[in-house]
């Protein structure tokens, strides 16, 4: 049977009842392993009762992205991982920034029966355009909420949080930019920045939902989570692997579209919280 091993980076207290059981309705069929890694400091149990279930303090130095690096170097130090064994990695917005329904739940677990090496797995975003970062294009992007490949494809993209490899000298180009309410990433191309300014500051409701009410802080904050998610994309194709979208057949992608689009008016009507 697939071993699978899955990283859940938790911030949000209320989240975590529905992440948890969402979590095993997808994974219970399979040898399964939870590491969860709680960045708010207020989650940890004092007793787990399920021996399949470790939980880990996170420094929260970079959200999601050190949470999954912190919990996957416990997994490599405390157990015994073999090279085709699965890692999952998931943010626990991922069942409430987004309708996750029993359809996601059954790609999901089509998709662990299909992991091959050198691809990793997780939804696609795309705009249209081609954006570059240090000369190597792409069109879409993968969506970091979950995603997930083998141990031997995982080993070639850590760190995942890879911030801290950025320049003294760009660091400080994106700070004073960021100040003034642009994204400037020097090794990313114009259209990428432009694209990630639109959205960290948007003018028409489409971009980050927090945008009009949130401090310099949590912006930089953010930002660095957007500059992980891309470079997650860019350490993908960098190594040579593949991108692979869960929602990949017809029926599938117009799915995905209409729950986007539902969830967003539902979010915008106030029907849902």
């Amino acid at each position: 049977m697939i071993k699978v091993n899955i990283i859940i980076a938790l911030y949000y207290p209320q989240y975590y009842t529905k992440v948890r059981k969402t979590i095993l309705s997808v994974f219970s069929n399979f040898d399964y392993f939870l590491v969860f890694v709680d960045n708010s400091g207020k989650m940890i149990p004092d007793i787990e009762a399920d021996s399949k279930v470790r939980w880990l303090p996170g420094s929260n130095l970079a959200g999601e992205f050190s949470a999954w690096d912190e919990g996957y170097s416990y997994l490599n130090e405390q157990y015994d991982i073999r090279e085709n064994d699965v890692i999952v990695f998931i943010n626990d917005t991922f069942c409430h920034h987004r309708f996750f329904t029993r359809y996601d739940e059954a790609l999901y677990k089509k998709v662990l029966l299909e992991c091959h090496d050198n691809c990793v797995y997780g939804e696609l975003n795309s705009t249209g355009e081609y954006f570059g970062i240090n000369d190597l294009n792409f069109s879409s992007w993968i969506s970091s909420y979950i995603f997930l490949g083998t141990k031997n494809s995982i080993d070639k993209i850590i760190p995942l949080n890879k911030v801290p490899s950025i320049s003294v000298e760009n660091a400080v180009i994106i700070e004073k930019n960021l100040i003034l309410g642009k994204v400037n990433i020097p090794t990313f191309t114009k259209t990428l920045n432009s694209h990630l300014t639109n959205w960290l500051f948007p003018k028409d409701g489409k971009g980050w939902y927090r945008a009009r009410d949130v401090t310099q802080s949590a912006l930089h904050f953010k930002l660095n989570a957007i500059i992980n998610e891309k470079l997650l994309t860019f350490s993908i194709l960098d190594n040579n692997m593949m991108l692979a979208n869960i929602y990949n057949s017809k029926i599938s992608r117009i799915y995905n579209s209409a729950r986007n689009k539902l969830y967003l008016v539902c979010k915008q009507n106030n029907l849902i919280r």
